[in-house]
This record gives structure tokens, sequence and C-alpha cells, in this order.
């Protein structure tokens, strides 16, 4: 989804499937990328999590103009309590069945 909302050019997305690319950024380990994204600063910074969507919003035109609330404190604390939740559900909200035991079928 997020994808969808960045204009070309401005954020490029790296599929965890893909080995040739995830081989580019050696420092993240592939189970960990499993259950949060990251992102990379123009700058080499890398963020997981919440901090990688608020680090990510200044790129997304609809979200942009909330950037400066998502770094506030009490923000902060129930964005990354609604990330994770979202992270945790993400094949269940896109669409698929439910999951179980770290494994999620897909619906057809």
């Amino acid at each position: 989804m997020i994808e969808r909302l960045a204009p070309a050019g401005r954020a490029r997305f790296v599929d965890l499937n893909d080995a040739a690319a995830v081989r580019a950024y050696p420092e993240l380990d592939p189970r960990t990328c499993l259950g949060q994204m990251w992102v990379q600063s123009p700058a080499g910074r890398m963020a997981g999590g919440y901090d990688a969507f608020t680090m990510l919003v200044p790129a997304l035109p609809l979200l942009s103009p909330l950037a400066p609330l998502m770094r506030l404190g009490p923000v902060r604390a129930v964005g990354d309590v609604v990330y994770r939740w979202v992270a945790r559900n993400r094949y269940r909200l896109g669409g698929q069945v439910s999951c179980h035991d770290g494994a999620c079928a897909v619906k057809w």
C-alpha cells in the first residue's frame, strides 16, 4: 500500500523475496525484515518499524503534512503500538486468510 502512495523516484522498494536485492543490505537480518519494514535514508541511516514509517512519510505527498505530528512523544507511543499491530496482521488485512504458527495461507 505504501508503495502506491510514493511518487516515482522518491522511494525504491526492495522485495524481501528477491535474494539478490536483499544481499545489497548485509546489515539487515532477513528474519527481522519479516516482522517490520526497514527504510534507509539518503544519508544511509537505517530505521525499522514505526521509525521507518516516520522516515518514509515526508516522501509520500498525501501523508507528508503529518510528518511533524508523527514525531511527537504521545503520537509516537500510540503510532508504535498501531504499527506493530498492523505489521502482525498485514496478511489478514491484505485479504489473505488467517495466519498461525508464523505462516499465512494466500486467498486466490
